[in-house]
């Protein structure tokens, strides 16, 4: 359009009768219910792996209602939503927790049933408190790839996501499985 409101050439024919706008109302209820059926599975999944990856409830979902926010208005762009919520919610976390200076009184057990509440199956056989005690025993980086695999990640999808070569991805989770099977077996040690 030019300065004063005319249309011209380059400008996009606006298709206004009824066909094109029902069409487009549709479109835009498939969209929303798309997103929607997207964010009812995955909202609680990713607060679980915040939480495996040391977020505190609240943090969690703060950052992952933040970063389903931020998915919503980007919803036709991102073409893997799942690792894209994971690898914003863990950018949107670090952004908050670094913005924080509270005096830390220890922090308290995260009750189990927060764990990952769509993902029952995976977590059956394994007592979710140890796992989420193991869990914060390990260093940051080995806590992220141990996590994003329990979450269903590939190593190479891993590496994606943190940004990192898949071969480091490969060597976290080596060395978080070796450390978590020397802490389970010293905890099993101490209940004994």
């Amino acid at each position: 359009m030019t300065i004063s409101g005319e249309p011209t050439d380059a400008d996009p024919p606006v298709d206004l009768s009824v066909g094109g706008v029902e069409d487009r109302v549709a479109e835009r209820a498939a969209v929303e219910a798309e997103f929607s059926a997207f964010y009812r599975v995955d909202f609680p999944r990713l607060v679980g792996f915040l939480i495996l990856v040391g977020a505190g409830r609240e943090d969690a979902v703060d950052a992952a209602q933040e970063t389903m926010r931020t998915l919503h208005r980007k919803w036709g762009e991102v073409r893997h939503p799942k690792a894209w919520v994971r690898t914003t919610a863990r950018r949107v976390l670090i952004r908050a927790l670094g913005s924080l200076r509270e005096e830390v009184f220890g922090e308290p057990p995260e009750p189990a049933a927060a764990l990952l509440v769509g993902d029952q199956d995976m977590w059956e056989s394994v007592e979710r408190d140890e796992v989420l005690a193991v869990l914060r025993e390990l260093p940051p980086c080995q806590r992220q790839a141990l996590a994003l695999t329990f979450d269903g990640f590939s190593p190479a999808e891993i590496a994606q996501i943190l940004d990192v070569p898949a071969t480091q991805v490969r060597g976290n989770l080596a060395r978080a499985r070796h450390t978590a099977v020397i802490v389970l077996g010293k905890r099993k040690g101490e209940r004994q």
